[in-house]
């Protein structure tokens, strides 16, 4: 796994432990019934908030309790509370914890102390009301994800004393627009530290700051211009991806990252500075730029680098790596042909015929790709076309010589034809829906008459194994985080695709994933298991044991003990088998919310050892909702019962009449190990 972030982790783990030293407290947590709080009493005498019982609306946190001053308040002190909607942290707190105010979605201000030095992980995050946070100038550690996804947070003024910001600090912050840094301790913005600020618009970086990470700025959008006190000596990948406003930019990192300037479609002129070693495959990819310069000191060009870009290229004089042959990019003793460029840029007509000099021996990988060209010449000297080279073009047009190698996805990954369906006869009527098993079926109706509810209990409990598992697999959820920047329900990639790619190292999902969230996306989703445990013990749930799923692929598969997409058929022959499958299943009691899950539904049965003994690991689980989201435990082992029809009925809001839709179901039961 990767750990692009674990140093920075480690000294916000050695501030946190040098600013707690002098208040660690004792084991003994104590209760004051009348103000609501619960506390832990401190060695140097002071006091940790560690929970609140209470129902106000605009909270003065006390300065004292018991007589003693209230020194910190205690990770996760004041989560999910629904009642918050001001806070004033007393004079005194040089200290909040982590997840101290996360997923405290009604509260709108918060001011804090001048006493304060360090704001935790994740404090803020999930505040999606909130509109101030009024920094004093003492704040000197801003953690991982400390503001993440504050939607209607506007305006920040960062501290003179800051010297360290964590990773995702203010990732999602979709309102934010004016950002100002007081001060100019900090040397690095971190990774994703504004990503997806899709309202930020101008930014004024201090003095101090000569790198900036992955993904600082990627998703904002509105961003037009971007100050830096000194050139950067760091640019970290896609940094600027999607800034589709972004007008001007200069900077002076000796390596120009991929996707560093994918999406700024508003950046049409680009001058790469002297002092530029190297740029890598896809750092313009997708960019709006139309007028680019190369200094002498670029010696290393990967493949891809100006991918789906229509520009004009320069080259310095001086550049002894490469040359310009009638505008297109070559290696400098011409033998490779790195990326083509239109010899004529400004002509009314785009260029669609093109030769390649006698000499060139290899076509490098995205080197004609998405040209538009129709009438390519190869010379006789050819001997490789390198994969993705001829990526969108017409393979029926081009005269490729006989006798070179041509990789098999010269013209891009090889798109397999999917299999005819076997037949299967035809399904039931709508009228008649039930078993397609007949005989075959294991499932009876009375066998699960005494299954119980898993009540919200069962969620919580799973979700502590949840942590304890990753922790004995050397995953700490509690420092690593970024939780809801797919914003749960919203996307088109459902959040459980990285996270199922994460757990169970699924290919295919892999692959989804990355392409969706970018290659450093394990990183970015190990989900924040306070934001888990939060949204756990402030839900209202309860469901009966039977539940519905969408069923994806995967499970099919290891359903019926095939390594493609099993027919009907070869599911109704596995009744009996049991399989293993430990995938993310997104479950919910409501068949309407199942149908739309998927083609198939995933019914579980289990038994109560069965959940006592083994259980399954809740990832998310909403209140509002009847949906669910379960990680099946790796041990879990399951029995084909059955395999039917279902009919069920969508009421939407605005249709007077019921729709009736038809879903595939297999019946399972969850073993009791």
């Amino acid at each position: 796994m990767r750990r692009t972030t674990f140093r920075t982790l480690i000294a916000l783990l050695c501030i946190a432990a040098l600013l707690a030293g002098c208040s660690k407290p004792s084991k003994e947590e104590k209760a004051d019934p009348v103000l609501g709080y619960t506390y832990l009493e401190n060695q140097d005498g002071t006091v940790t908030l560690t929970g609140y019982t209470g129902s106000e609306a605009a909270l003065a946190i006390p300065e004292t309790i018991d007589g003693k001053t209230v020194s910190a308040i205690g990770d996760s002190c004041f989560a999910g509370l629904l009642c918050l909607k001001t806070v004033h942290v007393p004079e005194g707190v040089t200290r909040i914890g982590n997840y101290a105010f996360e997923c405290c979605s009604l509260l709108r201000k918060v001011y804090l102390p001048a006493s304060l030095k360090s704001i935790g992980d994740g404090a803020f995050s999930g505040c999606g009301s909130l509109i101030l946070a009024d920094m004093q100038e003492g704040v000197a550690s801003i953690g991982t994800g400390a503001f993440l996804c504050c939607d209607s947070l506007v305006q920040l003024e960062l501290p003179e004393a800051l010297e360290t910001l964590g990773d995702f600090a203010f990732a999602g912050c979709e309102a934010l627009s004016s950002v100002r840094f007081a001060g100019d301790k900090l040397t690095a913005l971190p990774d994703r530290a504004f990503y997806g600020c899709a309202s930020l618009t101008r930014l004024r970086l201090p003095e101090g700051i000569t790198a900036i990470g992955t993904r600082s700025f990627s998703g904002c959008e509105s961003l037009t211009n971007l100050y830096f006190g000194e050139p950067l000596t760091e640019l970290g990948p896609h940094a600027f991806d999607g800034c589709s406003r972004l007008s001007s930019l200069t900077v002076g990192a000796p390596v120009l990252r991929t996707g560093t300037l994918t999406g700024c479609s508003g950046l049409t002129w680009f001058s790469v500075p002297e002092g530029t070693l190297r740029i890598e495959q896809g750092a313009f990819a997708g960019s709006g730029v139309t007028d680019l310069s190369l200094p002498a000191s670029v010696t290393e060009i990967e493949p891809g680098a100006f991918f789906q870009i229509e520009a004009s290229l320069t080259l310095d004089e001086g550049n002894t790596s490469y040359q310009l042959i009638d505008g297109s990019l070559y290696t400098a003793d011409g033998k490779t042909l790195l990326a083509f460029f239109p010899a004529d840029p400004y002509a009314e007509e785009p260029q669609t015929a093109f030769t390649l000099p006698e000499g060139v021996e290899t076509v490098a990988a995205y080197a004609l790709a998405e040209s538009g060209l129709t009438d390519v010449t190869f010379p006789a000297s050819l001997r490789q076309i390198e994969a993705n080279a001829l990526l969108g073009l017409d393979p029926e047009v081009l005269d490729i010589p006989v006798g070179i190698t041509v990789d098999p996805q010269a013209f891009g990954p090889a798109q397999e034809e999917a299999p005819e369906e076997e037949e299967s006869g035809e399904g039931p009527a709508p009228e008649v829906i039930g078993s397609l098993a007949g005989d075959k079926s294991l499932f009876r109706e009375a066998d699960y008459a005494d299954y119980r509810e898993i009540r919200n209990e069962d969620f919580a409990a799973w979700g502590q194994a949840y942590i304890a598992y990753n922790e004995a697999q050397g995953v700490p959820l509690r420092t690593e985080t970024i939780p809801y920047i797919m914003r749960y329900k919203g996307e088109v990639i459902p959040h459980f695709i990285p996270m199922t790619a994460v757990q169970n190292r699924d290919p295919d999902m892999w692959s989804q994933a990355e392409n969706a969230f970018g290659e450093d996306f394990e990183q970015m989703y190990l989900m924040m298991d306070h934001g888990l445990s939060t949204e756990l013990s402030r839900g209202k749930m309860e469901d009966s044991l039977i539940l519905y799923s969408g069923l994806y692929d995967s499970q099919l598969m290891a359903a019926a003990g095939t390594d493609a997409v099993p027919t009907r058929q070869q599911l109704i022959d596995a009744i009996g088998s049991t399989f293993t499958d430990p995938i993310m299943i997104s479950t919910t009691t409501d068949p309407g919310v199942a149908a739309g899950f998927g083609d198939t539904l995933f019914i579980i049965y289990a038994s109560p050892d069965a959940m006592e003994g083994l259980g399954a690991i809740c990832i998310d689980a909403v209140a509002a909702s009847s949906e669910k989201e379960i990680l099946m435990n790796s041990r879990a082992q399951y029995r084909i019962l059955d395999v039917g029809t279902m009919a069920i009925e969508q009421q939407a809001e605005w249709d007077p009449e019921p729709t009736t839709v038809y879903r595939d179901y297999i019946k399972v039961e969850l073993l009791a190990p």
